[in-house]
């Protein structure tokens, strides 16, 4: 008999999920612990099961045992003795434990009352520089929104006169520099949040190298907190900009940008969803081999929050966490198996729609979401509507309004374009005029008022 998938009733199911059994097709399936599941959800509920079932044989393993130990006990003359003691050695226990806290509050007490009185006996130091010292060694948890997210080192060193040296990290050089004087140093060298792997080498004459130093730490990840904040714009004191496009159904142009950003030798971040991934495989891998960067843009690209009904970003109905996190992770799931590649910590809420609670729900799977920088009115921000292909809509906008819009951003202020984030797309509905032909002009244009374009992930450090 021919089963149909439960989420899409016109299409064949040729599997079905380990937990619950429903048919799913084959974009409904998820394998994960060597098992196909229809969703995570119930992967999890496939997890408690069979940790209950789990504890539950321990549970009767254990009571056997408890039953058996207790009528042996019961059998020997000096059961009643032994019971006894072991009764009040459990007693007395239980009295050494308030004791021994009561002793530790009081010592606690003792120290508190010893660093207020205590004189220091290395007169050598200044008052300011104990302070320093003391401060040095507080421990203390920052606040929920509050985090390092730029952080830069510095890696000196010893060689043998006119020596290469060279710094790579996760297998890229980096750096080069030359051992002058005896010594060599790679200044502000940038940090990525997570795993760190830093490998300093010397290169002989004839080419072989040696492993000088291999450097490896971690900068911790963001916090939930702070990656539900929406992002918009980067530093207002340094000329990047970062032009970003999202990729849903339509992948028309996709080639004809591709070709554009090459030539201008621009790489970029992209967000797209897990249907644009599904259907344009070829133009995900030279996405990659181009050297852009891949954000998530959702599974099914859903409305969100009430905005097209009431112009309020309120969470729509039927919205849920589980939903969102659902979203992003398929997507990310997939964009992996196809590529082999992990997706940049990213997202962006289809259609701009999202809150603080969809944010942190994103949040807490490790996505931040990116938006793009906003205004007053069209002319005030880097939305591009270049999607909009109806010539009779009022926010209908010609290619060339556009490229201008791009050009004169922020030329009435002190920050210029600094640090904006474009919005453009990988298809269009437009039968000519289309925006994205603009961009070797506008790119050209930029980079001669000392802009440099970049991707997401450069424009947060």
């Amino acid at each position: 008999m021919q089963e149909f998938c439960k989420n899409h009733p016109t299409t064949e199911a040729k599997r079905s999920c380990y937990y619950c059994k429903e048919s799913i097709c084959s974009d409904c399936q998820q394998t994960i612990s060597h098992h196909i599941f229809c969703s995570r959800k119930c992967y999890y509920k496939h997890l408690f099961q069979s940790a209950v079932t789990k504890v539950k044989e321990i549970y009767e393993k254990v009571e056997k045992k408890v039953v058996r130990f207790w009528k042996a006990l019961k059998s020997e003359p000096g059961f009643l003795v032994v019971f006894s003691i072991l009764f009040l050695g459990l007693i007395l226990s239980i009295i050494l434990s308030f004791i021994n806290i009561n002793y530790a509050k009081r010592l606690n007490n003792s120290l508190n009352q010893l660093r207020q009185t205590v004189v220091f006996q290395d007169t050598t130091k200044s008052a300011e520089e104990i302070a320093k010292h003391i401060d040095t060694l507080t421990v203390f948890t920052p606040p929920a929104n509050a985090m390092v997210i730029r952080n830069k080192i510095d890696i000196e060193g010893e060689a043998e006169e006119n020596r290469v040296i060279t710094l790579s990290a996760d297998g890229e050089l980096i750096q080069v520099t030359l051992v002058k004087g005896g010594t060599f140093a790679f200044n502000d060298v940038q940090t990525t949040p997570g795993d760190n792997h830093f490998i300093v080498r010397s290169m002989d004459e004839d080419g072989s190298s040696v492993i000088l130093e291999e450097i490896e730490f971690k900068y911790g990840a963001p916090t939930p907190s702070f990656l539900a904040r929406d992002f918009t714009r980067g530093s207002l004191s340094e000329k990047k900009i970062a032009v970003t496009f999202d990729g849903d159904y339509l992948d028309n142009i996709t080639a004809e940008i591709l070709d554009a950003l090459k030539q201008e030798n621009v790489r970029c971040t992209m967000f797209l969803t897990g249907r644009f991934i599904r259907r344009y495989g070829d133009q995900i891998k030279r996405i990659l081999e181009d050297g852009h960067e891949v954000g998530n843009h959702s599974w099914t690209h859903p409305h969100l929050t009430t905005y097209e009904q009431n112009r309020r970003h309120q969470t729509r109905q039927g919205v849920t966490r589980e939903i969102v996190q659902e979203e992003l992770l398929k997507t990310a799931e997939l964009f992996f198996q196809l590529t082999g590649q992990r997706m940049k910590p990213y997202w962006r809420a289809p259609y701009g729609e999202h809150n603080l609670e969809i944010r942190q729900w994103a949040a807490e799977v490790g996505y931040r979401q990116i938006g793009w920088t906003v205004g007053r009115d069209w002319s005030r921000g880097m939305d591009t509507l270049d999607w909009v292909a109806d010539t009779s809509a009022s926010y209908y906008y010609s290619a060339e309004e556009i490229a201008q819009k791009i050009l004169t951003f922020g030329a009435d202020s002190n920050e210029g374009a600094n640090g904006a984030v474009i919005l453009m797309h990988l298809g269009s509905l437009r039968n000519g005029d289309y925006p994205h032909e603009k961009l070797p002009y506008i790119i050209r244009e930029m980079k001669k008022k000392g802009y440099s374009f970049v991707t997401i992930s450069e424009l947060l450090l």
